[in-house]
């Protein structure tokens, strides 16, 4: 009897298309009048507008199409969605398979009781290819709670379906051949204390500095706080240097940043030698090292330290067949006298070194309160950074952002400077830090966001090619609720695409509380900015979390780019880096890539953008337009002939 309703409605299904649409019309008014506003109907209309890739359809009682979107007739084998109307499963499914799909949906329409995510197995009576899908149905009611259909979405898993087969195919041979092969049980074994040995370095990576090997600032600190609570505990002092080189950017300017860092990597020999066990010589960046003693000592020991400090120091060093010479400015605390907190040692020790700095360097000095003339001009620097904004004595630089397979630009970073009326043209790294400790990042990283987003809609709107405008984010900023609100009002305003924004936190502080950044991130994907993880690899990321994370890139920090023309383990560590951003289908941006045997290396190992001098150095918004301009000639060019 059921094959015999199976052909009658066929036949009738051809017969009668047009009574069953008025039919299907009657169901849909019926189920719209019961809806207020007529929600059911807008939402089927705007579900067809989006034109999603998933199959979505509607039925009436009798398994009868109502509604299906493009997706169902071009997975059923019809060309237009028009013509699955009044028709059933048996119309499209070879008998068996449509029997089942009809079975299952009685028992939807019955019972209320939704199917959820049911993987299924689809042959099709007018194509000759499979699908297998995930498909979820579920009764509609009307006000009265009377089922009156059902709606129905199919997400196609056909390709990771066929993956799927291929891993399980894959697992069954590889069981197979361990059977077979037990000497690569010893293989395997070694590949896993590789990956341990791998994963202890990155582990050092996180908490090291990688030109150095020292520790780096964050290690540095949670051995500063440790000695602090053993010297309280022990009721005895402890000694902070803080180390400065003197006319270190001069060997950068003049020999270059390669030279500059072999300088640092010798002088780092020489001071560990100096160091006793117990005492702990770290790197905070650049040409600043804090040594931190712990064990109380006297008078003329200490004075022997230090001068054995500034002699190795102006030792010169044999670079590039170059003889360098540099002396260092040495600043020190006490506590608890100078101060009882990391921040105040560290503070105290700097003001210190400062002292001696302006005193002609090569020398020590010890804090005293006098110092705090020092805090005086970081006071004086704070008013004249509130009044820098208001009058407008900020500009940004950009540095392209190019794919390194191709050479065309596809981004760039937008970089703050800040045009000091006495001081010139400073740099962010001397007037950031004191905007984030004093509050006033906030402010200005609206200014950078907003300015930034300006120009790039500007750039588009000339005629040259949208590209991503890279902005970072601070710490106060990433922080604050209103930065959702912020930025999409300042899209709004410039009148810039989503797409075209990236914005950029650093790995250390996603990692804070992964969570939170998680739904921070997550607010941002929505309205359809883009993240990258910036500095990726200084700091020590979970990868669990970062496999979370909404992120479109990672930005790979310079520290790791630099070593790429030398034989150390960063060609590893990149390699590996790339490997697995890639496995979570992220990409790879490497800052910092000055020349062009590190671009060599890194296109081998797959990293697709690059950012550095080799390049092009952040650049006026003239000159970066100008360098987008270029870009587009040849291409115009090649259109006209």
């Amino acid at each position: 009897m059921f094959c015999s309703t199976f052909f009658k409605r066929r036949r009738e299904a051809k017969m009668t298309v047009r009574s069953e649409r008025s039919s299907n019309s009657a169901f849909t008014d019926r189920y719209i009048e019961s809806a207020p506003d007529g929600a059911f109907e807008h939402t089927l209309l705007r579900a067809l507008a989006q034109n999603v890739p998933h199959r979505i359809y509607a039925k009436d009682l009798h398994g009868r199409f109502i509604f299906a979107n493009d997706s169902v007739a071009k997975g059923m084998g019809v060309s237009d969605s028009t013509e699955l109307l009044g028709k059933t499963d048996f119309d499209f499914y070879p008998f068996e398979l449509a029997s089942e799909y009809h079975r299952q949906e009685q028992e939807v329409l019955r019972h209320g009781r939704s199917l959820l995510n049911q993987e299924e197995h689809a042959k099709y009576l007018l194509l000759e290819s499979e699908a297998w899908l995930v498909t979820t149905k579920v009764a509609v009611r009307n006000e009265a709670g009377e089922i009156i259909g059902l709606v129905g979405i199919n997400y196609e898993i056909t390709t990771q379906k066929a993956a799927e087969l291929a891993l399980q195919a894959a697992h069954a041979m590889a069981a197979d051949a361990a059977l077979r092969l037990q000497a690569t049980v010893a293989r395997l074994d070694l590949e896993v204390k590789e990956r341990q040995r791998f994963e202890q370095e990155l582990r050092h990576q996180a908490m090291h500095d990688a030109l150095t090997g020292l520790p780096n600032r964050a290690l540095l600190m949670d051995r500063i706080e440790q000695a602090i609570e053993l010297a309280r505990h022990r009721n005895q002092p402890l000694t902070l240097l803080f180390l400065d080189l003197d006319r270190f950017k001069l060997v950068n300017d003049s020999l270059g940043h390669a030279a500059g860092d072999e300088l640092l990597r010798v002088l780092t020999r020489r001071l560990g030698r100096v160091m006793s066990l117990g005492d702990t010589l770290g790197r905070l960046g650049g040409d600043e090292f804090i040594l931190l003693l712990t064990e109380p000592m006297s008078a003329n020991a200490f004075a022997d330290l230090t001068g054995n400090l500034l002699r190795v120091v102006a030792e010169p060093v044999l670079i590039a067949e170059r003889e360098v010479s540099v002396t260092c400015s040495l600043g020190y605390c006490v506590y608890p006298r100078d101060g009882a907190d990391v921040t105040t040692l560290v503070k105290h020790a700097d003001a210190a070194m400062y002292g001696a700095k302006k005193d002609g360097g090569n020398r020590v000095w010890q804090y005293t309160a006098a110092l705090s003339s020092h805090a005086g001009e970081r006071l004086e620097l704070e008013t004249q950074l509130k009044q820098a904004l208001q009058r407008d004595e900020f500009l940004l630089h950009y540095q392209p952002q190019i794919q390194i397979a191709s050479g065309r630009i596809v981004g760039v970073e937008a970089l703050i400077r800040w045009k000091h009326p006495v001081r010139g043209l400073l740099p962010p790294t001397q007037f950031i830090p004191l905007a984030e400790e004093t509050g006033l990042i906030e402010p200005i990283g609206e200014w950078v966001l907003r300015t930034a987003c300006a120009q790039a809609a500007a750039w588009h709107s000339s005629g040259l090619p949208a590209l991503r405008m890279g902005i970072n984010v601070s710490a106060r900023q990433f922080n604050n609720p209103s930065l959702e609100s912020v930025v999409a009002q300042v899209l709004a305003d410039c009148g810039l695409a989503p797409e075209q924004l990236e914005l950029e936190i650093t790995e250390s502080l996603s990692m804070k509380d992964p969570e939170e950044s998680i739904r921070i991130l997550a607010s941002f994907k929505a309205l359809g900015i883009g993240i990258a993880i910036d500095d990726f690899g200084t700091g020590y990321s979970n990868l669990v979390y970062l496999r979370r994370f909404p992120v479109r890139r990672i930005k790979l920090d310079r520290s790791f780019v630099s070593e790429l023309g030398s034989e150390s383990s960063s060609h590893a560590i990149v390699e590996a880096i790339v490997a697995m951003a890639h496995k979570l289908d992220l990409q790879v941006v490497a800052e910092g890539v000055e020349t062009a045997e590190q671009r060599e290396h890194l296109l081998r190992y797959g990293c697709d953008e690059l950012q550095g001098f080799w390049f092009s150095r952040p650049v006026d918004a003239a000159t970066c337009g100008s360098l987008l301009l270029c870009e587009i000639k040849p291409d115009n060019e090649r259109a006209k002939a």
